[in-house]
């Protein structure tokens, strides 16, 4: 079954990069557990789900889609783990250079 639910989020130029390469070398983003992310991810329901990737604030923005397939809760870590499986869509960027296009 496939959402069409999506998730938005900012992330560092560095992980945006890892993420987008081609093997990945990043295949698991990481956010505190906190209220806040709890009720995000309550609204977009359970995995698979879309999670759109915005590497800063002025336009042009590079961003991706990625799909998550899978949530897990680490309670030592305090962390949530979403599990990225491919890349849907990349904009205003350079998979072969790791550099804004």
């Amino acid at each position: 079954m496939h959402t069409n639910q999506t998730l938005v989020m900012n992330i560092k130029r560095e992980f945006f990069a890892a993420i987008l390469t081609v093997p990945p070398r990043k295949t698991v983003e990481f956010r505190e557990w906190k209220p806040y992310w709890e009720n995000r991810l309550a609204k977009v329901g359970p995995a698979p789900f879309n999670l759109r990737l915005l590497n800063g604030m002025l336009p042009p923005v590079p961003e991706a889609t990625v799909r998550v397939e899978k949530v897990t809760f680490d309670k030592k870590k305090q962390q949530i783990q979403l599990h990225l499986a491919e890349v849907l869509e990349v904009k205003n960027w350079d998979r072969e250079t790791e550099r804004p296009a």
